[in-house]
């Protein structure tokens, strides 16, 4: 049964790994990531629970899950101190902790892209046993499914979202000085941000505008750091072309574009003996 609440996380993963396209990395080492992250669940649980001893948040943030009680308004205090001091920072610092002191400074991680990737194995990791103490129905042996469906397509992905900002640092850092302790600073202060409006019926909406906007930031990192791997091709260039190179090219005879050589990839054409795009680096094929 912990199998079905793992399922969304492996499939976010699955979806992270392949932006790796040049030197992926060992699939071991991604799946030991992905175990190692979930085992760092436990500490921080037992931080939070801790943290609840010294000031009483917790039953708060468990209300507002639930919903008012009888009416009453929930207390925005204790939820804010949960979700920016202890829930933020501690569940980002428990998966920064796994690749860093794991994987960081192993030869696998050659190339700046696996920052994200190594961060991605961790936070699925963590969300999907997390996932489990949510869905998971004890009592009745069964699944919430519901629950389950909602958070495959908001908190499990929050997660990897929230970890890459310090993913994206670590893969920079690896190769010149970047500001990583920031970048913690700030996944802790998003991850905070998410469960706070998630908590609050008013703010829930804003809970999806926070997420898409994550997605395209952490596509133009992807972008950013693929454009730095040493691996990438010789010749490809470090920006994407939006509009085909053979709708720009100058008009050349049918029998000369018959034979040209042409890039299945971006649409560029080549007339001479050329193997591999110079726009883009991918194989050429004759066409004719």
């Amino acid at each position: 049964m912990l199998v079905v609440p793992a399922l969304p996380g492996l499939l976010w993963l699955w979806a992270f790994y392949r932006t790796d396209k040049f030197q992926p990395e060992p699939p071991r080492l991604v799946a030991l990531t992905f175990l190692f992250g979930a085992l760092a669940t436990l500490p921080a649980v037992g931080a939070e629970v801790l943290a609840a001893r010294a000031y009483p948040f917790l039953r708060h943030v468990e209300q507002a899950m639930l919903g008012p009680h009888g009416g009453a308004p929930v207390p925005l205090a204790p939820i804010a101190f949960g979700c920016f001091v202890v829930i933020g920072p501690v569940e980002e610092l428990a998966k920064f902790a796994v690749v860093r002191l794991w994987i960081y400074r192993r030869p696998e991680f050659d190339e700046p892209i696996d920052g994200i990737v190594y961060a991605s194995a961790a936070a699925l990791g963590f969300a999907s046993l997390e996932n489990a103490l949510y869905v998971l129905d004890f009592r009745a042996h069964g699944i919430r499914w519901a629950l389950l469906f909602s958070r495959a397509f908001l908190a499990v992905p929050g997660h990897v979202l929230f970890s890459s900002m310090w993913g994206y640092a670590l893969g920079r850092a690896r190769f010149r000085p970047y500001p990583v302790a920031a970048m913690v600073v700030a996944a802790a202060l998003l991850h905070g941000s998410y469960d706070f409006l998630a908590l609050l019926p008013l703010t829930r909406p804003l809970v999806l505008v926070l997420v898409v906007a994550l997605f395209v930031v952490v596509g133009v990192q992807i972008r950013a750091l693929s454009a730095d791997s040493p691996f990438r091709p010789r010749g490809m260039l470090r920006r994407i072309t939006l509009v085909p190179a053979i709708a720009l090219a100058p008009a050349r005879s049918a029998t000369s574009l018959a034979r040209a050589h042409f890039c299945v990839a971006c649409g560029q054409i080549s007339e001479g003996n050329a193997q591999f795009c110079g726009r883009c680096g991918a194989p050429l094929e004759l066409r004719g």
